[in-house]
């Protein structure tokens, strides 16, 4: 094994599980989303921002697997609050306009159901990261990863 192979390791292995499971939680969401897409016809400059969001979002989140506190904050306020917003208020605007869930079970054909079933995932990837992040060993992790490297 080389030595930066063996650096790689050791570094890998200081990562506490509940950044390594945020991260891939992270990911999870990313891939939901990118589901999501793919299931509608979505005109080319859309697709081009959301796919820039998406590679953005990953790189923040690799940020914070590397122990950037501010990438961790960046994930948390920015898309633990104001992502989710944007992806529960078109849902809940539509019940509270008075429409039914149940008729709109019983009418959702196969990419309505995946569609929800996407976004669904997509949410609970979020809320788990989030609290992840913050767990006693993260916190440890964030606080010595950023003394005098930012």
């Amino acid at each position: 094994m080389t030595s930066t192979a063996v650096h790689n390791d050791i570094r890998r292995s200081a990562i506490p599980t509940e950044v390594r499971v945020a991260f891939l939680l992270w990911m999870g969401a990313l891939a939901a989303g990118a589901i999501e897409i793919a299931l509608h016809d979505v005109e080319i400059a859309g697709l081009a921002v959301r796919l820039g969001i998406y590679a953005v979002v990953a790189a923040i989140a690799l940020r914070m697997r590397a122990g950037r506190n501010w990438a961790r904050l960046v994930l948390a306020i920015g898309l633990g609050i104001f992502g989710t917003l944007s992806l529960v208020l078109e849902p809940i605007t539509w019940l509270l306009d008075g429409n039914s869930l149940v008729d709109a079970v019983g009418r959702t054909d196969l990419t309505g159901a995946l569609t929800a079933t996407s976004r669904i995932l997509h949410v609970l990837c979020v809320w788990i990261a989030v609290p992840f992040m913050f767990r006693p060993r993260a916190n440890t992790y964030f606080n010595r990863r950023d003394v005098g490297q930012e």
